[in-house]
């Protein structure tokens, strides 16, 4: 072999081991923002745990198709702040709304999807609030009742939203007042 043909083998070489370089970078950023808390908790662990520990719930109530949702994942939920407020005063369980999943739920059964539907979900991603005895947070937003915070929010705005939820300021503050 000679050195021309070296070169061409070296630079071929080098080229394949920058593709799969690439393709362990990209796997790993990819778990990582999957990975999102220590939390992974099935619901119904994520129920027991909350009373347990006397934590309030947030449900993210997901669906694998859902852009919005991924937004949500690399942006605020892989956000320091957001994790480490998230981590010292939620229980955080993620709900997939066309999973089969089997749930327990105030003495009923009930799939994933089924849970999604009773939690009034209509669009993704959405986040619920839950008690830390599991009943559903109910909150103001611009003078309406509300069961549950649908669409994606930016970090900023949904920072604001957790320490309105964990400081119980939903007791008697509109939520639009604050974002």
């Amino acid at each position: 072999m000679n050195e021309s043909q070296s070169l061409i083998l070296y630079k071929t070489i080098m080229r394949i081991l920058k593709s799969k370089l690439i393709l362990v970078l990209l796997a790993l950023i990819s778990f990582s923002a999957s990975d999102l808390f220590a939390q992974k908790l099935s619901f119904d662990e994520a129920i027991k745990k909350a009373k347990k520990e006397n934590k309030k719930v947030i449900i993210d109530v997901y669906t694998d198709w859902c852009g919005w949702c991924k937004k949500m994942d690399k942006g605020a939920y892989s956000n320091s702040d957001i994790k480490e407020i998230i981590e010292d005063d939620f229980i955080f369980v993620k709900l997939n709304a066309e999973g089969n999943g089997k749930n327990k739920y105030n003495g009923k059964s009930y799939t994933d999807s089924e849970l999604a539907a009773y939690f009034q979900v209509s669009g993704y991603p959405t986040t619920v609030f839950l008690e830390p005895d599991g009943k559903v947070i109910e909150f103001d937003y611009d003078k309406f009742k509300m069961n549950n915070l649908p669409g994606y929010y930016p970090t900023s705005d949904f920072k604001k939203v957790l320490e309105y939820i964990r400081d119980e300021k939903y007791k008697d503050t509109d939520l639009s007042t604050i974002i």
